[in-house]
Order: C-alpha cells, then structure tokens, then sequence
C-alpha cells in the first residue's frame, strides 16, 4: 500500500491531488491511517468532500470479490493411513495444509505410525496415496531404517515398487535453534528446489520426532522457563502453519506424556473453567480409564495444533481373528494356506487411540495392534465419544470430563469392547521380542515399580544442594 501514490489514482480530480499534497497526503496509506477530521483540518477540504474522496479511492484499490467456488481447493488433499477404520476416524484420512500431533507414552507407536506415514504418503491416489514425497526431522534419535524396510515389505498397501527410501529425507535437529533454521531457511529452499525438478516428488509429509526432547531439563522449572519455553513454542507453530498452508503439506509432531496429578484449587468464580478442566478437554484421553497421562507442552502447544491423537498403552492382550490379520495384496488369507491355529499364536497386545480434538472430524476412540505390517485398527472398535452437555447459565462450574460422566467406565477393569480380551499377565521377561511388544520399555516401568525411592531420599539430596 505504501507504494501507492494518490497521483496515480484516477478516480481523484486535479484539485483533489493537488489539496491532499499540500496537506502532507502523498500516498494512500497516509490517506487511510487518518481520520476524516485530520484530513479535512490540514487539507482544508469540506468534511463531505473527504468523505467522498475516501470512498473513490477504496473503491479504486479495492480487491475484487471471488466466489468461494472460484478459490483454489486449500487443505482437501488426503492421504491414507494404511487402514480404513483409521481413515474414516480422521475424517478420510491425513490431510494436507494441517498440523498433526500423536502423543504417547514411551512404546505406544508414534514412532511406528510416523514411519509408515513416511511410506504410505508415496502411493498412487488409486491406492490412497499423494505421489509425494517426506522429510523426517529427528531430535535425539536416528531413523528408524531397518523397522521401516519391514513395515515395507510387509504392509498390504506397500511394495518397493510404489515406495522407496530415496523419497523420505532425513535431518537430524538437536537443538532449538537448528529446527527454526531448517523450518525459515533449509526446507523452503528444498521445497523450492523440489518443485522446480519435474523428476522430484513434492513433499507431502513433514515430520517432527520428537518435540518435547527440546525441553528436557534436569533444572527446576522456573516461571522463566516456561515463559521461554512458550515463546519457543509459538514461533516453531508459526513455521509449521506457514509451510502447512503455503505448500499444502501435512505436518506430524511427536509428543510425549507426563503423568497426570489433580491438585486441589482455589474455587473459581461462576463461569469460569480452571486450567486443570481445560486441559482434560485438549490434553487427555480420558475415555476407558486411561486418563492417567496427559500431553506434555501445555496449551500453549494445544492452541498450536489442528489434531491432537492420542495413543494409550493397555494391559489387555487378545488373540487375533484370521479376518483381524493385516495380509500383502498377493498373499491368501487361507488359514489352511498359513498352517496358523489359534494354539500357535501368541496374544496381541491392544493399545487405544483416540481422538482428543480435531478440526476435521469428531472425537472417537479404537482399539488398535502394532505388527510387522505396522498399525491397524481393530475392526469394529471404533466408537465417537460423547460431547458434555453445557452447564446452565448462571450455575458454578462443576469440573466434568471432556467426553461425559465416566465414573463407571474409570472403575472396569475391561471396557465393553473388550469382551473376549485377556488381562496382560505375561510377565516381561518371558515375552518374546515381537513389534507390538518393544521390549526396553515395560522393564523399566516394571523396575522402577519394585524400586521406588522413599520420599526422604529426595529431601535428604534436596538439602545437600542447598547453599549452607
């Protein structure tokens, strides 16, 4: 607007231009950041006149008006998550121009649906795919090749024929600062790069694992802290919306969970809704009993995402129908053909995903299993959750859950959908090491469960700290 000079806009008269100018007026941004009074006192022109002299001009400059119809399609471009239910879940699949957030406990499968992701955003769009291509960003991990060839090799969708790992990028981001540089400088350049080269896929899938390793500290957590840490946040979740929308890509952050502890508040004022109830609606997964973990990064991150999936670990383990078996395209789904009886197979261990929010589709929630195919869900487990009714106006707050009064589901040891499931009694020891199972992570649950420190072992070093 600044470039705009008042000489140029025909719809002024000579005398017009001329007054503005001795006025101080010369381009239409001095124009339209003054007030019709101060217009008309320094320029000396009849109030009438300026009212008339703002209206040609805005007409002039102003933008033409487009029918929703005629705009180009922005964030309508999906791609499959390798298995129906989850698709029809998510609203059709993972759609481009958004960003997406799995959070879990450590062995719950983030990991694992980011590397199939990778992979499923290469197919065809006869096969659910986008002809893309991803960019992997890892904080404090490597990627994870060797589990990807398998989920390659064995997914029903996949084969190294459609999807290859020269179309997945690796970066790896250590710290804060190398992420926003490779967010405002490395990748639109690569983007840029890409498109020009006619051979090269478009990215389609930018990937974060993960973003909470950034704000691990062994330091108390000051208000300072947080106030850093949420600015840090805001400009990472501006990138990330900027790349989103601008090249239409699909971006999936990795999040981890801390356990969650109710303390008890002052009472607040009618109407108003206390930190600890707005984060049971956007950071857990409160359905089923499993709301002991909550997302980490606070709302801040929450107000930051478009989809929060949230991946929950359970003690239940089931065996799993012929039917229920991911199998390749080319394979027979014969159980004669496999030689496998219920006798031969070992129990599955059954996660949950839910869907906490979401601008695309509603809250629902499914039991789901992670194989050598990668993740499925279980058919028919797939149920919404419930909305809570809206308090009346007037009333004091009562603190609900998010999803509905679940009182009663909180106390069952095994949820409704989980009839014919059995109870995880397998010790950790003797479980074999299979994908579902990620062994590494249940041992320490288990260790740290028959080796909790006593509380005055924490007081004792907290006053061994203290300057004396």
């Amino acid at each position: 607007m600044d470039s705009v000079s008042l000489s140029s806009l025909s719809s002024l008269t000579t005398y017009q231009k001329s007054s503005l100018e001795k006025g101080g007026y010369k381009s239409l941004s001095d124009l339209l950041l003054s007030t019709p009074s101060d217009i008309s006192r320094t320029s000396r022109i009849a109030p009438l006149e300026v009212a008339r002299i703002l209206e040609a001009a805005c007409q002039e400059r102003a933008a033409p008006i487009n029918k929703i119809k005629d705009l180009p399609p922005e964030g309508e471009e999906k791609f499959t998550t390798g298995d129906a239910e989850l698709d029809s879940m998510l609203g059709g699949g993972i759609r481009t121009g958004m960003l997406w957030e799995v959070v879990g406990e450590s062995a719950a499968g983030k990991t694992q649906l980011a590397l199939q992701l990778s992979l499923l955003v290469q197919l065809p769009s006869r096969l659910g795919g986008v002809l893309g291509s991803a960019f992997y960003l890892t904080v404090a991990s490597q990627l994870q090749t060797t589990r990807m060839e398998q989920i390659l090799n064995t997914h029903p969708l996949l084969s190294p024929s459609l999807c290859s790992f020269a179309n997945i990028q690796h970066a790896s981001v250590p710290t804060i600062e190398k992420l926003i540089f490779v967010l405002s400088k490395s990748l639109p350049q690569y983007i840029s790069a890409n498109d020009q080269n006619s051979s090269s896929r478009p990215l389609k899938l930018i990937v974060i694992d993960a973003i909470a390793e950034f704000f691990h500290t062994s330091k108390r957590t000051t208000t300072q802290f947080l106030v850093e840490r949420s600015r840090r946040l805001s400009e990472i979740g501006t990138l990330l919306h900027s790349l989103a929308s601008k090249h239409q890509i699909a971006v999936l952050v990795l999040n981890e969970v801390s356990d969650t502890i109710d303390r008890d508040t002052a009472p607040l004022d009618s109407g108003q809704i206390g930190y600890k109830d707005q984060f049971r609606w956007f950071g857990r997964a409160d359905i089923l009993g499993e709301g002991r973990k909550e997302a980490t990064l606070g709302l801040v991150w929450s107000n930051q995402l478009n989809v929060r999936i949230f991946l929950s670990r359970t003690s239940r383990r089931r065996y799993l129908e012929e039917s229920e078996r991911p199998r390749k395209i080319h394979e027979s789904i014969s159980t004669t053909s496999l030689n496998i009886s219920a006798g031969d197979q070992e129990p599955v261990l059954i996660r949950r995903l839910t869907v906490v929010f979401s601008s695309v589709c509603d809250p629902a929630s499914c039991d789901y299993v992670v194989t050598a195919e990668g993740i499925s869900a279980i058919p028919g487990s797939a149920v919404l959750l419930a909305v809570r009714p809206a308090a009346p106006s007037g009333s004091a707050h009562v603190p609900t859950s998010p999803h509905g009064d679940l009182t009663q589901m909180r106390n069952a040891q095994v949820a409704p959908l989980d009839i014919g499931h059995v109870v995880d009694s397998t010790t950790v020891d003797s479980r074999s090491s299979t994908p579902d199972n990620e062994p590494g992570d249940d041992e320490w649950d288990a260790f740290w469960e028959r080796n909790a420190l006593p509380e005055c072992i924490f007081e004792e070093a907290a006053n061994l700290t203290e300057p004396s």
